[in-house]
């Protein structure tokens, strides 16, 4: 997605080493907000695709760069 130059996206799913999902890690948040800075609030983040849980990136990175 990056290196074809693209930079705005609506979700995502972080794949973990154990093949589950869960939530990126701060550097990955921190990578996308920066990406889409005033507009990453709104991003869908699956962090429990079993349990059908969704939080936003906002949620998961409250404050950023006060």
């Amino acid at each position: 997605m990056i290196t074809c130059g693209e930079n705005h996206f609506k979700r995502v799913l972080a794949i973990m080493s154990d093949g589950k999902n869960g939530a990126p890690c701060g550097a990955c948040r921190e990578f996308m907000a920066q990406l889409m800075e005033g507009h990453y609030q709104d991003v869908e983040v699956m962090l429990d695709y079993e349990n059908e849980k969704i939080v936003t990136l906002g949620e998961l990175t409250p404050d950023w760069w006060l």
